[in-house]
């Protein structure tokens, strides 16, 4: 039987990057792209606006974090591993989606232990613009 063109299986995912023996046993894989700038302007309209008026914006005040990427890859795995917040490395993933050698930082990580069920993590990583 062939396989579905939307299929992920075969799906790998390394990190930090330094050996064969670092990658997950993956069981769901996804990848965020946001613009970091798109939220620039404020909605400063106010309720005197009649019907049919143009709503009222301005800058924000406060300079944007250079931080955020607009970059995020969150993951499923089975295991007991839990990774470290705010470690950071390379990340690569091969088969369904494909990005090799990027920065990566992890934002957040859980391990979640439930009866009848493997060990089971997640973990949300911010990448580096490639």
């Amino acid at each position: 039987m062939a396989a579905t063109p939307h299929d992920s299986s075969g799906t790998s995912l390394k990190f930090p990057n330094t050996a064969a023996s670092n990658a997950y046993t993956i069981t769901n894989v996804q990848y965020n792209l946001a613009d970091p700038q798109a939220g620039d302007k404020i909605d400063i309209s106010h309720l005197g606006l009649t019907t049919g008026a143009a709503q009222l914006y301005q800058d924000r005040p406060l300079a944007p974090s250079g931080a955020d990427t607009g970059r995020e890859l969150s993951f499923d795995y089975i295991g007991t591993t839990v990774i470290a917040d705010g470690s950071s490395g390379t990340i690569t993933v091969t088969g369904g989606l494909s990005l090799s050698g990027v920065a990566a930082t992890v934002l957040n990580s859980q391990v979640t232990l439930a009866l009848n069920d493997v060990i089971r993590g997640s973990a949300t990583l911010r990448l580096a613009r490639i």
